[in-house]
């Protein structure tokens, strides 16, 4: 397929009708490097500039409306900007309260008891992000083992955090890569990467060093490596291997934390691991993130520690802001009270999808796989990954099948086929994305069928590779 053609006629058909999206982008760039703050957000030839989001829905400045799927990073499981947040935030305002104030707050005991709760975890510590938390789970577990080394597996995005900016997404005869300048000296032999789901190699890694890991940091639902499950087995013999060699278990939710039903994905799996670290739906659309578990190891970071076991987890001045715990605890609560209803709606909806992209395809002479099938636990996930693959695989596990560009045709899922979407008036994300309680039935029918014209237009693009 003539992809370059391709990519060049979609990107001047955006243009054509993106005028005031591309004036904003020029003036922006001007002022911020490449024109904002978050390289995810920045497609090319440039964004689209919204106006307003409310639902399923978003609007940008040139009038276009769009049926989104990226939903706040993920995190908006029930649609952008949802009544029951909005009034119980209006309300706070409305009292003269909501803006940080520097004290701990009765809305952040009340979070933090929801959260320990659906976990069953001991103790909880809030902060702002989850690159942060994830930062201060690996600084808990240094402390408490007294080991120097980090492990997490290939294609986890933990955030740009100094611990673990290794093996995320560039591809280099495997993802074990060092993606940052500016890392301490030694970043490299520091933190040691495994292949996600491949037992036998995170076997051999604790064979060789396991008296050395301070943790194993891994997300049981891997996002940023291609919306992959991981297997049981993997998961639960990394619960054995960590607890034989004395390191620490941390799962990273905050992706899979109240996506797949209210609470940790972990619960599902029937593992308990030693840290927990959340982000996204625990903000009901807000700025929070944190780290929960064992009593013994999250006690590092209280005034009680001894000074050389002290971890500086302190926070930030927006930590627990109290706007923020109310929107969490009312997202929450709403999760946990209307489980039944919410998750295996957006479930079904995105198994519709999964079946449908693959099929739709296939009839045109595409070979795509979708990632985000959960049914080795029973469940169906309303995250749906799209993959043009370049060999015949039957079931995508791995990220280094995700993001090898020989296996898996990166530019074609990640920019060619999102501009194609846009054009058809659906904003997607890692192939399609996220879907919300907010989403209908007809909306996911209606990006099907873009899809289905899409796979036909690529027909006259046939002809050359590349």
């Amino acid at each position: 397929m003539d992809k370059q053609r391709l990519y060049d006629d979609l990107i001047k058909a955006y243009k054509a009708t993106h005028k005031k999206s591309e004036s904003f982008f020029l003036k922006a760039s001007q002022l911020e490097v490449r024109g904002g703050s978050h390289n995810l957000r920045l497609f090319n030839p440039f964004p689209f500039y919204d106006v307003s989001a409310k639902g399923s829905r978003v609007t940008d400045v040139d009038g276009h409306t769009y049926v989104d799927f990226w939903q706040g990073h993920f995190a908006n499981i029930l649609g952008h900007n949802p009544k029951i947040i909005l009034d119980a935030l209006l309300n706070l305002y409305r009292k003269g309260q909501g803006l940080t104030t520097g004290f701990p707050g009765r809305l952040e005991e009340e979070l933090a008891q929801l959260i320990l709760k659906q976990l069953g975890a001991d103790k909880i510590r809030f902060t702002t992000s989850g690159t942060l938390a994830s930062m201060y789970a690996v600084m808990l577990s240094r402390s408490f083992t007294k080991r120097g080394l980090v492990l997490k597996a290939g294609g986890g995005w933990h955030g740009a955090q100094p611990y673990l900016l290794k093996g995320v997404s560039t591809y280099r005869e495997g993802l074990d890569s060092i993606e940052s300048a500016g890392l301490p000296e030694g970043a490299d032999s520091m933190i040691l990467v495994t292949k996600f789901n491949d037992t036998e190699d995170l076997g051999e890694i604790f064979r060789k060093c396991g008296e050395q890991i301070s943790c194993f940091i891994v997300e049981p639902f891997i996002g940023a490596g291609g919306f992959i499950f991981g297997h049981k087995e993997y998961l639960r013999r990394a619960r054995e291997l960590t607890r034989n060699h004395g390191s620490l278990l941390i799962f990273d939710e905050v992706v899979s934390g109240f996506r797949f039903h209210p609470g940790g994905l972990q619960t599902l799996y029937g593992i308990v691991p030693d840290l927990t670290v959340l982000g996204k739906a625990i903000g009901g659309g807000m700025p929070t993130a944190a780290v929960a578990g064992r009593a013994d190891v999250m006690a590092l970071c209280g005034p009680e520690a001894k000074p050389e076991e002290k971890v500086k987890f302190e926070g930030g001045t927006f930590c627990s802001h109290p706007a923020t715990m109310l929107a969490g605890i009312t997202f929450l609560k709403d999760l946990i009270q209307n489980a039944s209803k919410i998750y295996p709606k957006i479930g079904r909806l995105g198994a519709k999808v999964r079946k449908g992209l693959e099929e739709i395809f296939a009839a045109h002479g595409f070979n795509l796989k979708c990632t985000g099938y959960g049914d080795t636990l029973g469940i169906s996930s309303s995250l749906v990954g799209a993959h043009f693959l370049h060999e015949d695989i039957e079931r995508i596990d791995k990220p280094e099948q995700v993001w090898n560009p020989a296996v898996n045709d990166v530019e074609l899922r990640e920019n060619v086929f999102k501009l194609a979407m846009i054009q058809e008036g659906f904003n997607i994300f890692h192939g399609y994305g996220a879907i919300s309680a907010a989403h209908t039935e007809k909306e996911i029918d209606a990006s099907l069928d873009a899809a289905e014209r899409i796979a036909k237009k690529w027909k006259k693009y046939r002809g050359s590779k590349n």
